[in-house]
């Protein structure tokens, strides 16, 4: 009887043993899947993450963009997200395969986990597809045989036609950043020169101190009658780049240049140069005047290669006994433009196998894809598409 007590108690304690061993092996499965489960989710909600992260900085370099911020092929930002849950790279890159003028490339990572997101990049504004962009619209000539300019906008893909010859009706000029273009430490070193005067003030195109420079002629009077003149006067066909930043109320170009010649802009970076002249009136509405009715510039072409901006009316005179001809190749803005004995020539004075006016508009670049630096408004971008990198 005691050795059968006996016997059911080593039974009981094996069984008892064995239901706990049991018990602790389900308690750990659990545990190990709850903590698996854990784990899965954890990765599930960080892979998640990234993609907002990458996209968080393509958003943020876009709004830097909007903002009048220039990025060039290969140029990035990098940060932590406003949360703090993801640090972000952004990488601006030229050339776009998918219809875009650029793309950014966006890698978002929270954790160990990283994940690549492109966004090409579409401009919203129209404004740099023109020849002619101005507040008031159209053009007015006076004293001529044509009611008419030669504008040249070819189809795409080497333009935007006939329909971005000019702005017919009213609009907004785009606005350069005037502090950062005013600011020498925004030059590489030995591009910026600064002259400041508080009259009037004559200078010399392609004076030795002003070839491949950005150059500040700063008013720092109070008369809104105030003129910088700026002679053209014999240079050579294709003198060194230059550009020309002025707050003068009025400014004057004289042209009296005997042979052809060609003005092109400092370059900025790859495809992008700084504007030719860019113009903001101290004081007053100011004006810009070009005068090429000079005897030693009949016949020949004087050609603005790059953008031409000034918020103040252009008026360009021609006279009545000369052929000088102003190509823009490129864009002007210009709060108004006017001609004054702007002829269509009777034969090709000026040998370019073409009938033209005395002023001719020739869009040769892409100024929508690739728009001077640090233009605030009429540049504005937003993405086109979003694509993965696996």
């Amino acid at each position: 009887m005691i050795i059968n007590n006996k016997k059911k108690g080593f039974v009981l304690v094996i069984t008892v043993i064995i239901i706990a061993f049991i018990i602790s092996s389900l308690v750990l499965s659990v545990s190990i899947w709850l903590k698996s489960h854990s784990y899965e989710s954890l990765e599930i909600a960080q892979r998640e993450q990234t993609l907002y992260v990458a996209q968080y900085g393509i958003n943020e370099m876009i709004y830097n963009m909007n903002s009048g911020t220039t990025y060039i092929d290969g140029q990035s930002i990098s940060g932590t997200t406003t949360g703090g849950n993801g640090t972000y790279k952004a990488t601006y890159y030229t050339s776009d395969t998918f219809g875009g003028t650029a793309y950014i490339k966006g890698e978002g990572t929270v954790g160990q986990f990283t994940r690549v997101v492109f966004a090409s990049i579409i401009g919203a504004s129209d404004v740099f597809k023109y020849c002619l962009y101005t507040d008031d619209g159209g053009y007015t000539k006076t004293n001529s045989n044509v009611n008419y300019i030669t504008f040249n906008n070819p189809d795409p893909p080497n333009g935007y036609g006939s329909n971005y010859y000019y702005n017919s009706t009213s609009g907004t000029l785009p606005q350069p950043d005037w502090t950062w273009y005013t600011t020498a430490s925004n030059y590489p070193v030995n591009t910026f020169v600064e002259r400041d005067y508080g009259v009037n003030r004559t200078i010399t195109f392609n004076s030795p101190t002003y070839r491949n420079k950005v150059v500040f002629i700063n008013y720092t009077g109070t008369s809104i009658s105030a003129t910088l003149t700026i002679r053209l006067t014999n240079i050579p066909a294709s003198p060194p780049p230059q550009t020309y930043i002025t707050n003068f109320p009025k400014v004057k170009f004289e042209i009296n240049q005997k042979r052809n010649t060609t003005w092109q802009p400092v370059n900025y970076s790859g495809n992008i140069d700084y504007p030719l002249f860019i113009h903001i009136p101290k004081v007053g509405t100011g004006s810009v005047y070009i005068n090429l009715d000079y005897r030693s510039t009949d016949t020949h072409i004087i050609t603005f290669q790059g953008v031409f901006y000034t918020k103040s009316p252009v008026t360009i005179e021609y006279g009545g006994k000369y052929w000088g001809f102003l190509d823009i190749r490129g864009e002007m803005f210009a709060g108004s433009l006017t001609t004054d004995w702007d002829y269509l020539e009777p034969s090709d004075l000026n040998g370019d196998f073409r009938i033209t006016t005395k002023t001719i508009f020739d869009y040769t670049k892409d100024y929508y894809s690739y728009p001077p630096p640090h233009f605030s408004q009429g540049a504005s971008f937003k993405t086109g598409t979003y694509r993965e990198e696996y």
